[in-house]
């Protein structure tokens, strides 16, 4: 009898095929790994409506009685289903990016598999602030409202470091421009701008440093992990200056999985590999854990991924895997191209450091998924 698995796929107008690559890693891996399984899949949309998840994991479950169910989903949206876990006695898996702050207390039915992004921002941060350095923080309008901006600035200053300016950029092609992060550059007596930028905004930054020439180009630039996002970056012009940036995985990465999960979708797909396919590709491997055992079976759990070795923290329920080091540099057509310099492993303690930070006093933030705008 075929394990029926339930996914709640989101909506992205940047990402047009993130559900899409989401499946295709998970339906792969599950093939590879020999499970006998049947998928019923619900769009919801954004994720900002709890009312609509709610409605698509209920017919999940009512209509198409599933065994478990894995959704895309930040740590906002993913708590509100917390209760429907309970009522329902169903196990959740959910897969995010991994760009916003957990508030609830983990959930016994409940387990996440992220792309660490904070995480990332944090190792950045560390790198940026080192010495004590006066640091710019700047992010698009949309960036901004998840919680890497927080990072940045609780990181540089924890390091004794300082923020010397704030630069937030408009959403819209015709508004955008850096000329106020050019002009913080030459005057506000900093030494490195820190920067979280995605998807078209990524675009639109490089292309704005470009344009500004020598003057936005006199410090160095640490940019957010998903500024270095390697199906983006071919179709960017490098700006020049220097960039580096930390990211969950790299295409080039060099491991026997890595090459394995490369090939499998090349071959299966036709497709150059993305981050959307290896958060598929991993959760088969969480998914075949699951239906042998249950979700409890995870916490601890370490198994070996195309970034490396991703383990369960038991008391965070969350996944955790090294992160890289890299550069982003001229390519041979002028392109935009991501070269990893080395492996930021990250301990258990890093981790749960970093799951557990909250950021002080009353804050606001998006409802909607991250990249799913």
């Amino acid at each position: 009898m075929p394990l029926k698995i339930g996914l709640l796929l989101p909506r992205s107008t940047e990402y047009p095929a993130m559900s899409f690559d989401l499946l295709d890693g998970f339906r792969l891996n599950l093939k590879r790994l020999g499970v006998d399984f049947q998928l019923s899949t619900e769009n919801i949309g954004f994720g900002e409506d709890p009312e609509q998840t709610h409605a698509r994991a209920e017919k999940l479950v009512i209509q198409d009685d599933v065994d478990f169910i894995v959704a895309y989903s930040t740590s906002l949206n993913a708590e509100a289903l917390y209760a429907f876990a309970d009522s329902t006695n169903k196990q959740i898996l959910f897969l995010d990016a991994g760009m916003e702050i957990f508030e609830a207390p983990p959930h016994r039915l409940c387990r996440h598999l992220t792309l660490q992004g904070l995480s990332a921002c944090r190792v950045l941060a560390e790198q940026a602030a080192q010495g004590g350095r006066s640091v710019i923080c700047s992010s698009s309008f949309l960036d901004g409202g998840y919680r890497s901006s927080w990072v940045f600035h609780e990181t540089v200053n924890r390091l004794g470091g300082s923020i010397s300016g704030h630069f937030v950029s408009h959403y819209t092609e015709a508004e955008f421009t850096v000329a106020p992060l050019v002009d913080m550059i030459q005057n506000s007596g900093a030494q490195a701008v820190l920067a979280s930028f995605s998807s078209y905004l990524d675009a639109l930054f490089m292309k704005g440093i470009r344009e500004a020439g020598a003057p936005a180009k006199q410090l160095p630039f640490y940019c957010g992990p998903f500024m270095a996002d390697e199906q983006l970056l071919p179709g960017i012009p490098f700006p020049g200056g220097e960039f580096q940036t930390v990211v969950p995985w790299s295409i080039t990465l060099d491991n026997a999985e890595n090459k394995l999960f490369v090939e499998t979708l090349q071959k299966g797909k036709n497709k150059s590999a993305n981050i959307f396919h290896l958060l598929g590709w991993e959760a088969a491997r969480a998914a075949e854990r699951i239906a042998a055992q249950n979700i409890a079976a995870l916490d601890g759990w370490s198994f070996e991924s195309p970034r490396g070795t991703v383990t369960f923290h038991p008391e965070t329920h969350t996944a955790y895997a090294p992160l890289y080091r890299g550069r982003i540099e001229a390519g041979a057509q002028g392109e935009c191209m991501l070269k990893i310099e080395s492996t930021a492993e990250v301990t258990p303690d890093e981790h749960r450091a970093m799951h557990l930070s909250r950021p002080e006093g009353q804050y606001s933030r998006w409802k909607n998924n991250f990249f799913c705008i």
